[in-house]
């Protein structure tokens, strides 16, 4: 892990975070940490945004069942709430996900504040709570990323005209 937080992140975001020591739930101990943490912080969809449990599933590199086993039994990650007539898709924050996997000891709100770090859009000393999320609010109501949903619906359609028939 040492080697990802001194590569991804400056001395004052390592400080913010405390990324190099994550301690993963027992279930966990099989998952990459440093790959979940690049997978996340490499991709242009910000870490509040829902993704997929297929996407988890793949950055975790374990069985959807495995999910759906974790979700039953209260053990894993919290899923975002289900939405009546958007059909039986499971979506996860990534941001949740992380602090669930930092044993909570990387808050939502400071994973997404690495992330936008990374991107130029705020400093360490700035980073709080309320500055996250404000800065969150103003992002998401300027469209800066594409809806998440709409993201994930052109995902489904790109992979359904890829399957063989």
């Amino acid at each position: 892990m040492n080697s990802l937080t001194t590569t991804l992140f400056n001395a004052e975001e390592k400080k913010v975070g405390q990324l190099d020591s994550w301690t993963p739930p027992p279930i966990a101990r099989d998952i990459d940490l440093d790959h979940f943490i690049s997978e996340a912080m490499a991709t242009n969809l910000p870490p509040w945004r829902p993704i997929p449990s297929r996407s988890v599933a793949l950055m975790f590199g374990c069985a959807l069942q495995t999910l759906a086993n974790w979700r039953m039994r209260n053990l894993g990650p919290c899923p975002e709430p289900m939405r009546k007539g958007y059909g039986n898709r499971i979506y996860y924050r990534p941001d949740r996900i992380a602090q669930w996997l930092s044993g909570d000891r990387c808050a939502d709100w400071q994973f997404s504040g690495h992330w936008l770090m990374r991107r130029g859009l705020m400093t360490a000393d700035a980073m709080s709570r309320e500055t996250v999320h404000n800065l969150i609010d103003v992002m998401d109501g300027l469209d800066i990323f594409p809806p998440a949903q709409s993201l994930w619906r052109r995902f489904r359609e790109t992979e359904s005209n890829s399957q063989p028939r």
